[in-house]
């Protein structure tokens, strides 16, 4: 007696590719895992004292898996700083949307740069890019570098749509970029790294509006006479 051929059974959860890949969306998440696991450890233990063993063990996968993604531990750190700037540019792209005055525009961009900076990854990475610059040439190379695009950079985004009503010298723009982000981070970003307390809401607020307010209309000098 012939057996009747049983009908495919129907999947009932993600299907692998042939050969066992993962899916596309399988391995974005395995690659954002990746980067969170390290971007702990980073921060916690620092360049020097984290290995890729720890990782792949803290991200749940194998040391082999992990090199086939990244290659070394100085491209998996440079993955992590870039994936923390493309987020944070993304953030402040949503925040400056918005039609608006200048001063509004930059207000809030000062917002949640100076918040993005002072964060604990960010000052931890700053202390690490500033003792590991000798070890990692290619990512200190590639921070210098001037973005390649508008896109790429929304607070000289901001200058060149207000440039472009003719509200600023279309060839200030990026000039004035680097010089409101240097008036936003420098001090603040100085006294964190070097240990001071950290500056609660309303000094952050305070140290916005002041800094945009000189950076439009420069100082109120006194009459000479």
């Amino acid at each position: 007696m012939k057996q009747k051929k049983k009908a495919p059974r129907q999947g009932t959860g993600r299907q692998r590719r042939p050969g066992g890949r993962p899916s596309l969306k399988e391995a974005e998440l395995l690659y954002g895992r990746i980067l969170d696991a390290a971007c702990e450890l980073f921060k916690k233990h620092g360049y020097g004292e984290t290995s890729i063993d720890a990782i792949a063990a803290h991200a749940g996968i194998g040391k082999l898996t992990l090199y086939r993604r990244f290659g070394n531990k100085e491209t998996l750190f440079e993955a992590v700083v870039v994936h923390l700037s493309e987020k944070w540019r993304a953030e402040v792209s949503r925040a400056t949307e918005s039609e608006g005055s200048l001063s509004e525009a930059l207000a809030a961009a000062g917002r949640l740069v100076l918040s993005a900076v002072l964060s604990p990854s960010s000052l931890a990475f700053h202390r690490i890019l500033f003792t590991e610059a000798a070890r990692l040439p290619g990512l200190c190379a590639l921070m210098c570098q001037e973005p390649s695009s508008e896109l790429q950079d929304p607070i000289r985004a901001i200058f060149r749509r207000f440039a472009d009503r003719g509200e600023l010298r279309v060839d200030q723009v990026a000039f004035l970029d680097q010089q409101f982000v240097q008036s936003i981070i420098g001090k603040p970003l100085r006294n964190a790294l070097l240990g001071a307390p950290p500056m609660n809401a309303r000094a952050q607020e305070e140290h916005v509006h002041k800094a945009v307010d000189l950076f439009l209309h420069g100082p109120q000098c006194p009459a000479r006479f």
